[in-house]
């Protein structure tokens, strides 16, 4: 790993990092990049995959807002070989969303050069937009706390649920290219970047970034305080969220509101089956089963199969789930459907061994069968 403190002289940090972008996209080592960029209006900011460098103004790598979930998008750009590298601007989340939908064939690896930023929180896309039209900047605010340690949500609003409790606020270069460091850096005067060593020593046979070796370990004392603090905060939040679901009459009651509307699993980077179960003909019923479930249950929800269609969610991706809270995001009804999927997730990855995003090398244990899986106190086999 290779590291860097940029000064910050005249340009302001989304200044250098627009120079820095506009370096590696006129480079050959990516033929477009896929970066936040702020919208119209300025009240949110939304994926751009930009070709021309000019056009890379009013991004922000760091914008507290996360409308779309951009492993998503880039499974889109890179599930059949692109014919080009495309640099990706992501958030931890993102970025480990990207490690799990790489070993399901998802994400060609080598067709994107990952750059991640660490993340200060997340507001809802609503809030953050009520915020800019207050005229807050909850950006440059944001930025100006992670310099002496945790960050706190505008006193008129809250960070989504997600980042409350994510344990992964900053990655390292294992399974990213490029991290832009924020935590611990004063970012009116300085910007921290961590590289691998084989994109660094192109980076600087490119004239694009220069490597000084200097490190911040500010940044590390922050990191691993925040991690243990979100830590305690997330064993609290699922042992009390399990209290509420621990009988099928309160799955039934979580799921009440349900419309099926699918948004949870359409939003969800997870969710990856380019054919759905869901949307086949198995769920496409015709009027006479209705009527027929009607008469021999007396009564049937309308629509049918909403607690299936969570259920079958969860047994199939549960153990990838990487907690980014889009499909809260998502629900027209305001489900907790990330601490239902992060209270099953977290028993299910322990007992698996398993931490999603922790590596591209770890098999995935949706896709990989051991005999020693489940083995029982007794010492047989749970299968």
């Amino acid at each position: 790993m290779k590291t860097t403190v940029i000064d910050l002289s005249a340009d302001s940090f989304n200044g250098e990092i627009e120079a820095f972008l506009t370096r590696l996209l006129e480079s050959d080592l990516v033929g477009s990049l896929l970066v936040p960029k702020r919208t119209t209006g300025g009240d949110n900011y939304v994926h751009a995959l930009i070709k021309n460098p000019a056009l890379l103004a009013d991004t922000d790598i760091g914008a507290p807002v996360m409308p779309v979930q951009a492993a998503r998008i880039i499974s889109n750009l890179t599930f059949r070989v692109p014919g080009e590298k495309i640099g990706v601007v992501v958030k931890p989340c993102e970025a480990r969303a990207l490690v799990e939908l790489t070993k399901f064939k998802q994400i060609q690896r080598e067709s994107v050069l990952i750059i991640a930023v660490d993340c200060l929180g997340t507001y809802e896309p609503k809030d953050f937009s009520a915020l800019v039209k207050a005229g807050k900047t909850p950006a440059l605010d944001l930025r100006k706390q992670a310099a002496s340690g945790p960050c706190q949500a505008d006193s008129d609003s809250r960070f989504r649920s997600a980042c409350e409790i994510c344990e992964f606020p900053a990655l390292d270069t294992s399974v990213v290219d490029l991290v832009v460091g924020v935590w611990g850096v004063d970012t009116e005067k300085q910007i921290y970047v961590e590289s691998t060593d084989d994109l660094a020593q192109s980076l600087v046979e490119k004239s694009i970034l220069e490597f000084n070796d200097q490190e911040n370990s500010k940044r590390q004392e922050i990191i691993t305080s925040l991690k243990s603090e979100r830590t305690k905060a997330c064993t609290q939040v699922l042992g009390d969220f399990q209290q509420q679901v621990n009988s099928i009459k309160g799955i039934q009651e979580l799921l009440s509101t349900c419309m099926r509307c699918h948004n949870c699993m359409i939003n969800c980077p997870i969710c990856y089956c380019r054919e759905c179960v869901f949307r086949s003909p198995t769920f496409e019923h015709t009027p006479d089963q209705y009527l027929g479930w009607a008469e021999d249950k007396g009564a049937i929800r309308m629509p049918a199969n909403t607690v299936m269609f969570h259920l079958t969610r969860l047994n199939h991706m549960v153990i990838s789930c990487i907690g980014c809270g889009m499909c809260d995001t998502a629900c027209p009804n305001d489900i907790p459907v990330m601490s239902l999927f992060r209270t099953v997730g977290d028993k299910a990855q322990k007992m698996m061994e398993y931490q999603p995003g922790r590596s591209y090398d770890e098999p995935a244990p949706a896709t990989t069968f051991q005999d020693t899986e489940l083995v029982t106190e007794a010492g047989m086999s749970g299968h």
